[in-house]
């Protein structure tokens, strides 16, 4: 094969390809642009059709579609303005007449708090002593010796009145200091290792603004209100970094499935303190 065949074969055959095509295309703008439209259209990862989809617009307040990409919201309005958003990959979902809404806005919540009490031992809705001493049991056999035991959300009233003590729980954590906060937030139970550890005693004075509670013969039984706790919690190792991350994801999910998508945050990061903590804990996570 000559030289001459070689530079049409890869040099004119393909240049007289492109004239062809594009003589086909200028006459006819309109192809063109269609075409270059469909290039550029987003495609959604997921459509939801046959919906009541609230939008607090007042020129559209309710449609049945609703196509989202990447988390944002493309389009929000008839079903049939968008099977050109529907692609390869994408999720249609029929929500067979069921209603969709905003998110909603939390704005008062202690979130990585909350979310740190999802880790740890769950007392609320115990309406039974041999229950209460149940889970702490549990907790403890699975607990590493000298590590504390945290837990909370214990309402005594749901048992008859009587408020718990250090000794209900001084045969299942022998070798672990334990704080469980009552579900008012206000009040607190120690065990016996934990006063140990906070120095508090039959002599010990209740600080000013501090109430720890004490039996007929002023023996402190591990319950404290209110700023007492602090004798204690002073006492608890500060949680690291990684399980306020966990705490951060796991409250987020809850949140998720609740429908809050946003919240402001009454715990640890205040206007003006350091945002070391936070840039630790949220990066990498958002």
């Amino acid at each position: 094969m000559d030289f001459v065949v070689l530079l049409h074969i890869f040099v004119f055959s393909p240049i007289l390809f492109c004239i062809t095509f594009l003589s086909l295309l200028l006459p006819n703008p309109t192809y063109f642009w269609a075409w270059k439209s469909q290039l550029s259209q987003p495609v959604a990862d997921l459509v939801l059709r046959n919906g009541v989809i609230y939008t607090s617009d007042d020129s559209l307040p309710f449609a049945d579609s609703m196509a989202v990409a990447n988390g944002r919201v493309l389009r929000v309005g008839n079903r049939s303005f968008f099977q050109e958003l529907e692609g390869y990959g994408t999720q249609v979902l029929d929500l067979g007449g069921k209603v969709v809404v905003p998110g909603s806005l939390d704005s008062h919540v202690h979130f990585i708090d909350g979310g740190l009490q999802m880790m740890q031992v769950k007392l609320r809705g115990v309406n039974k002593k041999e229950e209460f001493i149940r889970r702490i049991k549990d907790a403890a056999q699975s607990t590493k010796q000298g590590s504390w035991i945290l837990g909370g959300g214990w309402n005594n009233d749901l048992w008859g009145g009587d408020l718990p003590a250090a000794s209900w729980i001084y045969d299942v954590t022998p070798n672990n200091p334990v704080w469980l906060s009552r579900v008012d937030g206000h009040t607190g139970l120690a065990n016996s290792v934990a006063l140990v550890l906070a120095g508090i005693t039959n002599l010990t004075d209740d600080p000013r603004g501090r109430t720890i509670l004490r039996t007929a013969n002023g023996e402190p039984p591990g319950v404290l209100i209110d700023s007492a706790r602090t004798l204690v919690t002073s006492k608890i190792p500060e949680d690291s970094v990684d399980d306020r991350r966990e705490a951060l994801l796991r409250a987020s999910n809850l949140a998720l499935t609740r429908g809050v998508t946003t919240v402001l945050d009454m715990g640890r990061y205040y206007p003006g303190f350091s945002t070391e903590l936070s840039w630790d804990d949220f990066s990498g996570l958002i």
